[in-house]
This record gives structure tokens, C-alpha cells and sequence, in this order.
């Protein structure tokens, strides 16, 4: 572990055998930098220089893929639907107007999931640390 911050750490990862099985390693790849280091909550308040393992909640992980395709794909078919109930607008065809009521539905959602997400308090999708290897020198 490198550094600690509240309730989140910054550690450097050497990934496992067990990370090519799980379905979340793109969520750890994705927030992962250059130099390996990763964000992380930090439940067990471990210290720089502890030896730590981490874990994906896989269960979060599928929930909140659920609900942002859900989300997604919903607003994307009542634009659909809004669009082609309404009577055409000006020159556009019926058609044209349940496409464009698509578009508008899907990017009202994404910029609705965006603001969520950005703003959201708690932290679900992190990593977690799970468990102490080695206690560093901090611990006394």
C-alpha cells in the first residue's frame, strides 16, 4: 500500500491468477494507472506499507451493470415510443421524430447516469481491501 486518504488507499497491484476469472477486472484495469496503482476502499484501515488484498464485490458490479443498460435501454425505448405517438413535427416523418425521441432519451439518460455517478457519495464499485498479508512499518 502507498498511501491512505479517509476511507479510500492507494495501492500499487500485482494482479493474481484469480484476476484473469473475474468478471469485474475490466472495472480494476480501467481505474488502474501507469503505474499500477489503484484506488481502493480501505475498511480495515490499513497503513502504508501493509501488504494488502483487494477484491471486486462482483454482486455491486452486476447490480449497478444492470441498472445503467437497464436505464439505458428503457429511456432509449420510450423515446422510441414518445417519438412515434407524437404526430410528425414540421417535416419530419413519424419515423424521423421516434429516432430523434431515441437519441434524446438515450442521451438524457447517459447524462443522468454521468451526474449520478459523479456525484454519488459512496462508493460501491471500488475495490475493497479484504484482508492484511503483511503489516508494515507503521503498525509499531
Amino acid at each position: 500500500m502507498i498511501s491512505v486518504s479517509n476511507d479510500t488507499a492507494l495501492v500499487k497491484v500485482s494482479p493474481k491468477v484469480s484476476c484473469c476469472e473475474c468478471s469485474a477486472r475490466a472495472l480494476c484495469a480501467g481505474q488502474k494507472d501507469a503505474h499500477g496503482q489503484l484506488e481502493v476502499r480501505n475498511p480495515l484501515h490499513a497503513q502504508p506499507g501493509d501488504e494488502v488484498e483487494i477484491e471486486v464485490l462482483e454482486a455491486n458490479y452486476h447490480k449497478e451493470l444492470i441498472m445503467i443498460f437497464g436505464l439505458l435501454l428503457g429511456s432509449s425505448l420510450a423515446g422510441l415510443a414518445l417519438g412515434y405517438g407524437l404526430t410528425p413535427i414540421g417535416r419530419f416523418s413519424q419515423a424521423e421524430n421516434g429516432f430523434f425521441c431515441l437519441l434524446a432519451g438515450l442521451f438524457l439518460s447517459a447524462f443522468g447516469l454521468f451526474r449520478y455517478y459523479r456525484g454519488r457519495k459512496e462508493k460501491l464499485g471500488y475495490p475493497v481491501i479484504i484482508g492484511i498479508l503483511k503489516k508494515g512499518d507503521l503498525h509499531g
